[in-house]
């Protein structure tokens, strides 16, 4: 386990001084991957924070792209907390995966 965790510090170090040649959604997606994978156990925890990390890098741009991720992300936060709600589970958690994936589908779409 501790060498799996040294490995997962050194990717996301390493990952993390490229991050600079990458766009923000990009460069908030792998952060995100490995934060999610340093606090995390399983996989899933890497998605999950690659999915948020790289919403808020997508809404952290300028100009249209930035806006309409911001829209798409606030109207994912909601369907997201909605449908953790109706699922029984952790309404923050679907709200900031929802935010995550709709700011990274409203960038897109511009």
């Amino acid at each position: 386990m501790k060498t799996a965790n040294g490995m997962a510090i050194f990717l996301g170090c390493a990952l993390t001084f490229s991050v600079s040649a990458m766009d923000k959604t990009a460069g908030g997606a792998v952060a995100g991957a490995a934060v999610g994978a340093l606090s995390g156990k399983s996989v899933r925890s890497t998605v999950q924070g690659a999915v948020v990390g790289g919403g808020i890098g997508a809404m952290t741009e300028h100009g249209d792209k930035g806006k309409a991720a911001r829209t798409g992300g606030a109207i994912g936060a909601a369907v997201g907390a909605g449908a953790a709600a109706v699922t029984g589970n952790s309404v923050l958690q679907g709200a900031a995966l929802g935010a995550g994936a709709g700011g990274m589908i409203g960038k897109a779409s511009r």
